[in-house]
């Protein structure tokens, strides 16, 4: 596009021609809080950054903090140290910016500080690739049921009536998502920080953005009860900051009334721990034995004695390998595609990966990851 400073290497760029004026401008209108953003996204301290960079930390965070700038000579070993073009540094394009105060974590309390900065630069490089393509592609418009209450019994019916599911399985929840303009990303790279996070969402940008990570995806029924917790939080906590326990619990009561509303489920539920016809329902209602046996103590069907059992016959199959996790990327409606088919029909209309890459000034594999263009799909069957 006409003005847009052309991606290079970071440090090839040096011998191109014009290369020292470029770096001159991007010095010039230098944007902290994408040094910022690019740290985090790749895990690293200010010290680490340091080390590579031949500066002090001290020099790094006054970089953050915007006390000084750092020389244009700086930038290309900077970009290099964090993996991205020196023009990612410049400023004049659409921050979505999230602190840690408006995203909701699965497992905030087994997560470190800087595993959850790094996701929450992740879910920012989300919104910012939804944006890029929005002013490209028509997005679905966001039509989510607004409450009056903030019960999650409540709301997850009111979701399932806004949906017309009547008392019918969700089995497309994801695609239902994207559907009414929620933002899913699947992780295909497997990070090891990011990971440990499970998933973790927020309301707090022009679109509800949820993110799962791999660990969460190795089961398609944990994964889509992941995925009605984050909505769950989406619809009662948006308002409030998250990492409060009691929100945990709403968010689950919300995503069993989801996806097995009691009013049915208490009707088909057996009434002795029969695995298998356990495994059925499972499979109808498309969540795990565990969380059916969680509904039947909740419902009062059996006594506990009787689900510890239902828990050790499940440990036992598993140890002997009969019960073995479905991934999600068997099932249909359950991988994310929203972000993938705006990229794949903006290229139709002659706008590549490439202009997309030069637009966000990132580098296209990145792209590729934030897409999910990482995941190659089997052949899919209902739930």
């Amino acid at each position: 596009m006409a003005g847009d400073i052309p991606l290079a290497d970071s440090r090839l760029s040096l011998f191109s021609s014009g290369a020292e004026a470029r770096l001159d401008a991007i010095a010039a209108g230098f944007d902290a809080a994408r040094l910022t953003q690019a740290r985090l996204s790749r895990g690293l301290s200010k010290a680490t950054l340091s080390k590579s960079v031949g500066v002090t930390p001290a020099a790094i965070g006054q970089y953050e903090a915007r006390v000084v700038q750092p020389r244009s000579d700086l930038l290309p070993t900077l970009a290099h140290a964090l993996d991205v073009p020196v023009e990612f540094f410049a400023t004049g394009r659409p921050f979505g910016r999230v602190d840690g105060t408006q995203a909701h974590f699965r497992s905030l309390r087994a997560t470190t500080s800087r595993q959850r900065a790094k996701a929450i630069a992740f879910i920012e490089q989300v919104w910012e690739l939804t944006f890029a393509l929005e002013k490209r592609v028509q997005f679905p418009e966001l039509d989510l049921p607004e409450l009056d209450v903030a019960d999650p019994i409540t709301a997850a019916n009111a979701l399932r009536e806004h949906w017309n599911a009547g008392d019918k399985p969700l089995k497309h929840l994801v695609a239902m998502s994207e559907g009414a303009g929620v933002v899913v990303s699947l992780l295909t790279l497997t990070d090891g920080d990011i990971a440990h996070v499970d998933a973790f969402s927020t309301s707090h940008l022009e679109r509800p953005v949820i993110v799962v990570t791999p660990e969460r995806a190795k089961s398609v029924f944990v994964y889509r009860f992941t995925v009605a917790h984050e909505l769950g939080h989406i619809l009662l906590h948006h308002d409030t900051a998250p990492g409060d326990q009691q929100q945990e619990r709403e968010a689950d009561q919300f995503a069993a009334q989801l996806l097995t509303p009691r009013e049915v489920i208490g009707n088909q539920l057996p009434r002795s721990v029969n695995i298998s016809r356990l495994d059925e329902l499972s499979r109808f209602w498309g969540v795990s034995v565990e969380s059916l046996l969680i509904r039947m103590k909740e419902i009062g069907v059996v006594s506990e004695t009787s689900i510890r059992r239902g828990y050790q016959r499940l440990n036992q199959l598993r140890t002997a390998g009969l019960d073995i996790p479905e991934p999600v990327n068997a099932y249909p409606g359950e991988v994310p595609s929203l972000l993938k088919n705006a990229a794949d029909v903006a290229a139709a209309e002659g706008y590549s990966l490439l202009d997309l890459a030069r637009d966000l000034r990132w580098k296209p594999a990145r792209v590729r990851e934030v897409l999910g263009d990482g995941d190659k799909r089997p052949a899919l069957r209902l739930v």
